[in-house]
């Protein structure tokens, strides 16, 4: 997908008088680009596949009945493939953060000047640094993208996530509605160039930060509050954030093109119990839209992390979620309702009100139902009057099982709310580690790359195994 992105956007590269600096350019190529590439990374193999098998969102499969899965010796049993840690690191540092940092930077010179343009770009580079370090760690920020610095220092993830922040307030600070300038029509595959738009995924992705670092950094409750009462975030699944694709080629989502390529077209990925389960013995209207069951089958039956499917039992990943022109989604408007939720159930720069924290859980679970393909009747029928209250003691484990269970096929944000869900042992869902796994511990990162610019880093930390957890995993 790398190789046809990369080569839909040819006619663009011609761009420098010095290979090494780009002196002049119009900064919408550099955006569009760097966000081609960031979206094909995120829902590309390299990240998708072992945030969503590692972190058990869903399975492999193993040596299937039908051998139609993914396989044995795969990410849900814990083996990395040292490539994924390598390519994402490059492709992140170099062909999207590289790109973006160049749009702002030449949005200031070129002419005519695009201070809109520039902010749009500081939107994506506060995400994509954003999950640079809830996938590996301490990396380079500070110094990133620097021509003159030859060994960056990598940043903890505190400094990393408050300087995320800070990008995302420059942007709400210069975004301008009423700007002649932005990034629009095809340059801006999330909003078109629509800048209140932008306001409110850069308001929405600060809040998702502070909700991230809030259990180890509880003085960013008070930003929650203000965030909150303030308002003005994503408020209707029309202002989702997401990328789409189509179904021409070199257009199609690469989750698609995973199974069209190495599977005949055939689904390659299980549903987990810790997701079907659930569903089930909530009654779940979105059981149909989230699997396939064979053929016969009457009940839906998951498969565990590592276990070799049945394929007359087992469900798989509905043939309707991994379609060619399936959008990748970075925010969506249930995600919003469900840290709402989060945020009256415990309290977060705000006062505990239960109640309004069940109206806001019964929206997302009501809007995911109807994100999945539910009937907006049955979904408000389902959030209303099926699904039981909130009560005090299990409220926030209820909101997080559902929050993670409406990320399934978002793999890293799945794997990112699990982490975040509580304490070590006490996560939502409770999870084990996968048979015919090496080691005891869960997978909770990338390994650095053994790539050549970390080996000659003296900054570069040594290697930090996968069962290691980071700063805000508590």
């Amino acid at each position: 997908m790398m190789s046809l992105s990369l080569a839909s956007c040819k006619k663009y590269l011609d761009i420098n008088v010095d290979p090494n600096a780009t002196l002049e350019v119009d900064p919408k190529l550099l955006f569009s680009f760097g966000v081609t590439t960031y979206i094909n990374n995120r829902s590309g193999g390299d990240l998708f596949i072992p945030m969503a098998l590692g972190g058990q969102s869903m399975a492999g499969g193993g040596s299937s009945t039908e051998g139609i899965s993914w396989g044995p010796g795969s990410e849900d049993q814990y083996v990395f493939s040292p490539f994924s840690y390598s390519n994402i690191w490059s492709q992140y540092y170099t062909s999207v953060a590289a790109n973006l940092y160049k749009a702002i930077e030449q949005s200031g010179v070129y002419l005519p000047l695009n201070p809109n343009g520039a902010a749009q770009a500081k939107v994506v580079l506060a995400q994509v640094f954003y999950e640079l370090t809830v996938t590996y760690g301490d990396i380079p920020f500070i110094d990133a993208i620097k021509d003159t610095i030859g060994a960056p220092k990598f940043d903890d993830q505190q400094t990393v996530m408050n300087g995320c922040i800070g990008l995302l307030d420059e942007a709400i600070a210069e975004l301008d509605p009423d700007g002649e300038n932005k990034f629009a029509d095809s340059y801006d595959p999330f909003y078109g160039g629509d800048i209140q738009q932008w306001i409110k995924a850069a308001k929405s992705l600060k809040l998702r930060i502070l909700m991230t670092m809030v259990d180890a950094d509880e003085s960013v409750a008070a930003k929650i509050g203000e965030l909150v009462t303030a308002g003005a975030m994503i408020e209707s699944a029309d202002d989702n954030m997401k990328v789409a694709y189509e179904t021409g080629s070199g257009k199609r989502n690469p989750k698609h093109a995973i199974s069209r390529d190495y599977n005949g077209g055939i689904e390659i990925f299980y549903g987990t119990p810790e997701v079907v389960n659930f569903m089930v013995a909530n009654g779940d209207p979105r059981l149909p839209h989230f699997f396939d069951r064979p053929e016969g089958q009457s009940d839906y039956v998951g498969i565990a992390a590592g276990e070799d499917a049945d394929d007359a039992v087992n469900v798989k990943i509905a043939s309707t979620v991994h379609t060619a022109d399936q959008p990748e989604y970075i925010f969506t408007y249930q995600e919003q309702l469900f840290y709402l939720a989060e945020i009256y159930a415990r309290g977060l720069g705000v006062a505990v009100d239960l109640t309004k924290a069940n109206e806001y859980y019964k929206q997302a679970v009501e809007a995911s139902c109807i994100f999945w393909g539910v009937a907006p009747a049955e979904a408000a029928t389902y959030a209303t009057d099926v699904l039981p209250a909130l009560v005090s003691g299990t409220a926030l484990t209820i909101i997080a099982y559902q929050h993670w269970v409406d990320k399934m096929d978002r793999g890293i944000d799945a794997f990112t709310q699990w982490r975040r869900s509580g304490k070590e042992g006490s996560e939502t869902p409770n999870l084990n580690v996968p048979i015919q796994a090496s080691g005891d511990g869960l997978f909770r990162r990338f390994e650095y790359p053994a790539a050549p610019e970390l080996n000659v880093n003296p900054n570069a930390p040594e290697l930090i195994p996968y069962t290691e957890k980071m700063w805000f995993d508590l």
